[in-house]
């Protein structure tokens, strides 16, 4: 295993909920170098977080409540700010040699005044990131070897030339009352690409995504009522025949609703950060 030479410093506190370390961050910290968190890192309503570019962090795999999931996360109540760069993105991973999903538990963005994400790298979670009651900008980022890699509800998000694959689920969210847009984002090679649980109406838009090679493109969750539109992205065929077979929906189970495309691209979306201007 790889010799870590900086450990988590500079926490204002250290408390105890049962055998698990919870570790508060009550003011403004900088995190630069190579972090572990062995326990729950939070972020305090009024604090603030700021991660430079070619930070490692690195979460410590250990599983109190026998779930089979790690319990090591962070956890944001107040602002957030992750500041990867091109050649130097900063990486949320398993202290681990080989790094499997589901081995620490998410960065969870939670009422949260704000939390920006600029080259990021998630990978060995159970969750990536997830985003709820909270307004967050997502760029550049990607999400790979998770259960979920990017998960929402309730939030006000906006999701630029990102990459979410070989994850069970590469977005999964209940809408419920978010708002915001996803674009110009290779979802690829996850077993469903994107999964509307329950609560969306559409309000959060996708658009101009290539949507291609996962098991299913986009899958209806048993709870979600509503029709929705997912139009203006691409699925790897040229023709709405080939493209529903993606889809696992009403046309393959009665008691789903149905994905609607009253268009769709026919060539592969071109991605780069200009996109997101």
């Amino acid at each position: 295993m790889k010799k870590i030479l900086f450990f988590l410093l500079f926490i204002p506190s250290i408390l105890y909920s049962g055998d698990i370390k919870i570790y508060e961050i009550n003011g403004v910290e900088i995190w630069s170098g190579e972090r572990v968190i062995d326990g729950i890192v939070v972020v305090k309503e009024g604090a603030k977080l700021i991660i430079k570019g070619g930070t490692k962090v690195y979460f410590k795999p250990f599983d109190t409540d026998g779930d089979e999931i790690g319990d090591g996360e962070l956890y944001v109540e107040g602002e957030i700010y992750v500041y990867g760069e091109k050649d130097q993105p900063v990486i949320f991973t398993a202290l681990a040699d080989r790094v499997e999903p589901k081995m620490w538990k998410y960065v969870m963005v939670n009422h949260s005044r704000y939390a920006h994400i600029e080259y990021a790298i998630f990978e060995g979670a159970f969750s990536g990131l997830q985003v709820h009651f909270s307004k967050a900008k997502v760029r550049n980022s990607i999400f790979r070897n998770n259960i979920d890699g990017f998960r929402f509800s309730t939030a006000n998000i906006d999701v630029c030339n990102c990459e979410m694959r070989e994850n069970k689920y590469g977005i999964r969210y209940e809408e419920r009352d978010s708002t915001g847009i996803i674009r110009y984002c290779n979802i690829t090679g996850n077993e469903v690409g994107i999964f509307p649980v329950t609560k969306a109406e559409g309000k959060v838009i996708f658009s101009y995504n290539n949507v291609v090679q996962n098991e299913y493109n986009i899958r209806m969750g048993e709870d979600q009522k509503k029709d929705l539109d997912f139009s203006n992205n691409y699925y790897g065929f040229t023709n709405e025949r080939g493209i529903r077979k993606t889809f696992y929906d009403r046309g393959r189970d009665k008691n789903l609703s149905t994905v609607k495309i009253r268009s769709f691209l026919k060539k592969k979306v071109t991605l780069g950060e200009d996109k997101c201007q």
